[in-house]
């Protein structure tokens, strides 16, 4: 499971890391803050994770959406649903972003014709012939060998950027670097923006987005035979996994960064020359992982809009299944043909919704939690006090950071769209 959760945490999101510290600053030696604060968000998110499976075990219930309506009523939850959903069609168009840059970068290598070449020829032949019949599955069970290709196309991904890194064939006199245009050649140097550290702490906040899974999650891990408490048992598989995360998206970050500086792409893996033939590789290893991913994180998206309308008695019949699936696919890639640019859509999705669902809403109904529970007195909760003083306060400053991120991380972001 600790391996599984890695998987889920270091996706796509991380590809765009590097273009984070090209924001903030284009001197190498800005990898050093960025790092730190990486691992540090990184162990934030991974507190916040195991939050949410520690009130809703608390509270009797199984998934966000149930936490939320026992804690603040039924009729708010359109909040979470809201934002969920909202993270989804973000996630929805950056794959299908990616999806057109690869593939259209392997045609080129391929000698294709222009019009073939182009990304969006592949986001529509791909959502058309490949997406489409995927998302219309009633059982993604036979996908989940997506899962292990997913982690061997980004531990690939991470191993081929340090090479680059280290072998100096991107640097000026290396074999690859007269191949780029003068625009997209290697360059470092220039003042911080400190401002523009809030790209770098959003497109953070996408990097390290799981919390969609954690009870469900914590409701799958067995309990510890020796009667030991499930919680500790969660929180080593919760540190583990977003402990491998963090380091993997650490490497993937300063790879990409050292490698190009101050040009780095928000999709990293299109600054490497299409003749670069690892390169090729690992467009390929990313592309396949993202074709097999989108129709989970599709799901999603469906079942929460059909949710929020009020249609999901509606969802089991063939007709609204199709019809549904049709109008969101043509809707999420369509944007994807206008929106270029993953790593200023990464940021924003990361400012506003991944900082809800990461800071704001775990801390909310961890507050609210602890009052409900204090009110009952003591032995509310079995064990050791689950909400001492110290917690509360620092779930404030989580719930005040979290706003902070998405109103200057939103409104910095929203100048790339």
């Amino acid at each position: 499971m600790t391996i599984n959760l890695a998987k889920n945490i270091a996706g796509a999101g991380v590809l765009s890391l590097s273009a984070g510290i090209a924001s903030f600053s284009g001197a190498k030696v800005a990898v050093l803050p960025a790092t730190l604060l990486l691992l540090f968000l990184g162990g934030v998110s991974a507190y916040s994770f195991s939050l949410l499976a520690r009130v809703g075990e608390d509270n009797g219930t199984g998934t966000i959406r149930e936490t939320w309506s026992k804690l603040f009523g039924e009729k708010w939850t359109i909040i979470p649903d809201a934002t969920i959903i909202f993270e989804c069609m973000c996630a929805a168009t950056s794959f299908a972003i990616i999806i057109g840059e690869t593939f259209s970068s392997v045609a080129t290598l391929c000698g294709a014709s222009a019009a073939l070449a182009a990304p969006n020829a592949w986001i529509i032949l791909l959502s058309l012939f490949v997406l489409l019949p995927l998302c219309l599955l009633r059982d993604l069970g036979s996908l989940a060998f997506g899962s292990v290709l997913g982690t061997c196309g980004t531990i690939f991904t991470a191993g081929f950027m340090v090479l680059r890194a280290l072998d100096g064939t991107y640097a000026p006199g290396g074999r690859f670097f007269g191949t780029l245009a003068a625009a997209s050649q290697p360059r470092f140097g220039g003042p911080a923006n400190p401002l523009n550290v809030c790209i770098l702490v959003s497109l953070l906040a996408t990097a390290f987005l799981a919390h969609f899974n954690a009870p469900a999650m914590y409701s799958q891990l067995a309990a510890p035979e020796d009667g030991s408490p499930k919680l500790r048992r969660f929180n080593r598989v919760v540190a583990g996994g977003f402990g491998l995360a963090s380091i993997l998206g650490a490497v993937i970050m300063t790879a990409g960064f050292t490698t190009f500086g101050c040009v780095s792409n928000g999709l990293v893996l299109n600054n490497y020359a299409v003749t670069d033939k690892l390169a090729l590789i690992a467009r390929l290893g990313i592309g396949l992982s993202i074709i097999f991913s989108y129709p989970l994180n599709f799901v999603g998206l469906r079942e929460g809009i059909l949710a929020l309308i009020g249609k999901q008695k509606q969802a089991a019949r063939r007709s609204w299944h199709a019809i549904s699936t049709v109008l969101l696919l043509t809707v999420m890639n369509g944007l994807a043909l206008v929106v270029k640019d993953l790593g200023a859509l990464a940021a924003f999705s990361g400012a506003i919704a991944g900082s809800a669902i990461i800071y704001i809403f775990p801390a909310a109904m961890f507050l609210k939690s602890a009052a409900v529970q204090r009110a009952k007195g003591p032995g509310a909760t079995s064990g050791a006090p689950r909400y001492q003083t110290r917690e509360i306060v620092a779930n404030w400053l989580m719930a005040g950071l979290g706003v902070l991120l998405a109103v200057v991380g939103g409104a910095v972001s929203a100048k790339g769209l």
